[in-house]
């Protein structure tokens, strides 16, 4: 697998197994975060990797970016954030539903969930916190019969290591894919 970074810091592999397909995986401080179990075997993810990249691509300037959680929510990492804002309930349903467009649409920009495609894909979140991004994952009962090897984390990589892995994994497949 090419490697771009350091598992013990911050670190993304992957391998083209053919046109579509090939085998990801994202360490954080040794952890790695898209592997799981089925049937009580250990697997990689394995997808359509153009879903990430491209998520990754169109991204990158939100996640650099230091911006607030778009709601008035008390909370400390995006996984709270996220959580404690889907409690919301008004009578007014055009103040419920811009709520709600809000809520999502941080969502879209800091989660790569939404482009899993189908794939058992890892939910985190990515978030600016100063010089660092926050990266946290809570996948504990996110698939049926899928249980991840490591289910939960938060970890703080430096801005500008996480740019650079970024950058260079995105570019690297982007030059494969050609």
């Amino acid at each position: 697998m090419k490697s771009f970074g350091k598992r013990e810091i911050f670190a993304i592999e992957y391998e083209i197994v053919d046109i579509e397909n090939g085998y990801f995986e994202m360490w954080v401080h040794n952890i790695p975060i898209c592997c799981f179990f089925k049937n009580n075997t250990a697997e990689q993810y394995m997808w359509n990797l153009s879903y990430i990249v491209e998520w990754l691509s169109q991204n990158i300037s939100n996640l650099l970016r230091e911006n607030e959680f778009p709601l008035p929510i008390q909370a400390n990492t995006s996984i709270d954030f996220y959580n404690k804002s889907g409690d919301y309930d008004s009578e007014d349903i055009d103040e419920f539903d811009k709520w709600f467009e809000r809520r999502q649409e941080w969502y879209f920009c800091h989660s790569w969930y939404s482009e899993r495609a189908g794939s058992y894909l890892a939910e985190v979140f990515f978030r600016r916190l100063g010089n660092k991004i926050e990266i946290e994952w809570d996948n504990t009962e996110l698939y049926d019969g899928i249980y991840f090897v490591n289910p939960t984390g938060l970890h703080y990589v430096d801005i500008d290591l996480f740019q650079q892995i970024v950058s260079d994994f995105v570019l690297d497949f982007n030059t494969q894919k050609l």
